[in-house]
């Protein structure tokens, strides 16, 4: 797929309008209904929004062949430094060649080449299926939202178009996070003697935890075990020994990892010692509340998965980026994403492809080189054509 002017225009004109609906997770509702407007007015075969929220496009070629799901989420951060903008935050202004603003990088740029790359499509040359999907709550809760998808909308192959600079992005850590709280007994502050602090028994707990032997893979490095909260109760505690303290680890883990596994390394980190029976470890569950007043639950354990050179996504991937004259890069990646569920949970095929430098994500003035914006389009508009290409 080669896009003209007109058609360049009309892919930065849509990206803009995004990103000038903020929708940050749960309160996706002006995003899903500008994205639901435009699949209608593109002649998209059906258009669904799902009980979470999310909007679903399908697009149904002339010949036999498998179904790809191509998934962008809606949501995006808060901006929480607006004074480190030298832009509106808002704006989706274009600008020596960039476009500006939250969510252009991070994903929106690329969720509109994927919806205009299926309109543009000649449905009497194409073969199977195309979904695009813009799901919720991606940046709280991921892979969630897209299960719910696939419950609905089952697909042979996925690709996630969260940004990899365009490099084909092939292998990522999963993620999970574990709450551990220590129970200690409460008692006055003048006479701690009488109670069991928990925060000592919590302090201990973390430095056996930190002594875990790290894993590491060839391509992904070292798996992150890292502790990213804690409080304990009362609270305020003036006067009183802290009878819980709880903490939250955030783990990012490397594919073959399990759920069982990785709590009995928290669990056994702890063996042997006299506080052993006053800490408890679970993995944490995630709860969501989505603009459609539907909550959207999931379990915090989404394991790595690695996709398989040999497939047929991944040939028919590399011939459309091959086709459209970019290097191949094969890119591990460094972030959690849908894949996590896609692949990571349900062994669906999947790759990771986008505009957009994951480095400018969530930060002050993030941004997307248009030229890459237009290139995606082009590079997902041939994924698409070369359905039914590869057996």
């Amino acid at each position: 797929m080669k896009l003209n002017h007109i058609q360049q225009e009309e892919v930065l004109s849509f990206a803009q309008q995004l990103i000038r609906v903020p929708g940050t997770s749960g309160d996706e509702g002006q995003v899903a209904s500008l994205v639901n407007q435009k699949m209608r007015e593109l002649s998209f075969d059906q258009v669904h929004v799902d009980s979470y929220g999310s909007v679903i496009g399908t697009i149904k070629g002339s010949h036999p062949g498998q179904t790809l799901l191509f998934d962008g989420h809606m949501d995006v951060v808060p901006v929480r430094e607006p004074d480190q903008w030298s832009c509106d935050p808002y704006g989706g202004i274009g600008s020596e060649g960039k476009l500006m603003g939250r969510g252009s990088a991070d994903m929106k740029g690329s969720l509109a080449a994927m919806i205009y790359a299926a309109s543009y499509l000649n449905r009497d040359e194409i073969a199977g299926t195309i979904i695009v999907s813009a799901s919720v709550a991606e940046e709280l809760i991921p892979g969630r939202a897209l299960e719910s998808i696939l419950d609905t909308f089952p697909a042979d192959a996925v690709i996630i178009g969260e940004p990899t600079e365009l490099r084909l992005g092939f292998i990522e850590k999963g993620r999970c996070t574990i709450g551990m709280t220590a129970k200690g007994r409460v008692a006055h502050s003048s006479r701690p003697e009488l109670g069991e602090n928990a925060i000592y028994y919590a302090v201990n707990a973390i430095d056996r935890i930190k002594a875990i032997p790290l894993r590491t893979d060839s391509v992904l490095g070292k798996e992150v075990i890292e502790l990213v909260e804690i409080r304990s109760t009362p609270s305020p505690g003036n006067g009183s020994v802290p009878d819980s303290c709880w903490g939250l680890w955030e783990c990012r883990i490397l594919p073959g990892e399990n759920e069982q596994a990785l709590l009995e390394r928290f669990l056994n980190s702890q063996k042997d010692t006299n506080w052993q029976e006053k800490i408890h470890f679970a993995i944490e569950t995630i709860d969501i509340p989505c603009y459609t007043g539907k909550h959207l639950v999931g379990k915090d354990f989404l394991p790595g998965w690695k996709g398989d050179e040999k497939s047929r996504l991944f040939r028919q991937v590399t011939a459309a980026i091959e086709k459209n004259g970019i290097p191949l890069i094969n890119w591990p990646i460094p972030y959690g994403c849908n894949a996590l569920a896609s692949c990571g949970l349900r062994g669906i095929p999947t790759v990771v492809f986008g505009p957009g430098n994951v480095e400018l994500a969530h930060r002050p003035n993030e941004y997307m080189e248009v030229r890459d914006l237009w290139k995606a389009t082009e590079i997902f508009g041939s994924i698409m054509e070369l359905n039914g290409a590869f057996a």
